[in-house]
């Protein structure tokens, strides 16, 4: 029978057993720390942290919490940062905080990992894939969705592998449409780099469902001459609806391509299986079962 002395106290985490009030077991180890922060702004933690006969957040009957110790520590780390510096964390560090924010409805903290994200530097590709992933504004990525429609090719077969095959089809569209504006205003070399900010994030607001606002305005170029990150809000909205064709089969997401569609081309396209769409010098595949000009 085993007495008191053969019974192993649980281990204090390192750094995150504090002069806290409440103690909550997580992955074998306890962390004690200030309950204030947790019901302060979560619903879940002020329901959650409710004394029972099974739990008490005393170390004797901590809380427990399904998730890794290591990034329960990560998002402790918001509130008991000793150094009031932010800089030196990496991406993953932000995106694991943003997961558990979000899972617990911390809407502070998502907002403050969204703001140190648009400081960290990043591919237009990258931050495309990121931002995607982890279902962050759309908005925030028309800088990208800019700098990506400006570049004299499509990402590379390495950097398109991070994106989603929509928002590789809805980029060619963008590109397409941006240089048939060029040329519609007269540009002598029409290509989608010399057109302006307005008028491509007229194009890319439209192309990726992005839901405009007042604040849209492009932002001025930074000192390296690439558009400037702009934070704005707004929810996705359905992708503009198709044009000029029948479809035999599914329709697709971004029409344009898929069936060819050239809005400053009056000859029609017709696509089939596996048949490449090609602008600029890229092309993308597509996959429908037939289709067919309409009229």
């Amino acid at each position: 029978m085993a007495t008191e002395e053969d019974i192993q106290p649980i281990p204090r985490h390192a750094e995150y057993y504090l002069d806290g009030n409440t103690t909550f077991l997580v992955e074998g180890q306890l962390f004690r720390v200030h309950r204030y922060f947790f019901e302060r702004e979560s619903e879940f933690f002020r329901n959650y942290l409710i004394p029972s006969d099974e739990c008490n957040g005393t170390d004797e009957k901590p809380y427990s919490l399904d998730v890794t110790s290591e990034d329960f520590a990560k998002l402790l780390w918001v509130w008991y940062n000793p150094s009031y510096h932010r800089e030196d964390q990496p991406r993953d560090t932000w995106l694991t905080i943003l997961t558990l924010a979000r899972r617990w409805g911390f809407e502070s903290i998502i907002e403050l990992v969204i703001y140190e994200l648009e400081q960290l530097e990043m591919g237009a590709t990258e931050r495309i894939s990121v931002y995607t992933e982890h279902e962050i504004d759309k908005r925030l990525l028309i800088p990208s969705y800019i700098e990506l429609c400006r570049s004299p090719t499509l990402p590379s077969l390495t950097e398109a592998a991070w994106l989603p095959m929509e928002i590789l089809l809805g980029l060619t569209v963008a590109r397409e449409r941006a240089l048939c504006r060029a040329a519609e205003l007269g540009s002598s070399s029409p290509t989608s780099a010399v057109l302006e900010d307005e008028d491509l994030v007229a194009i890319i607001v439209d192309v990726f469902g992005i839901e405009s606002t007042a604040d849209d305005d492009p932002q001025p170029p930074n000192e390296q001459g690439n558009p400037a990150r702009t934070r704005a809000r707004g929810r996705a909205s359905d992708p503009p609806p198709a044009r000029g064709f029948v479809a035999v089969g599914s329709p697709p997401k971004y029409a344009d391509v898929v069936w060819g569609f050239r809005p400053c081309d009056p000859h029609v396209l017709l696509l089939h299986t596996g048949v490449s769409v090609v602008g600029e010098g890229n092309a993308v595949h597509t996959s429908p079962s037939s289709w067919y000009p309409a009229g």
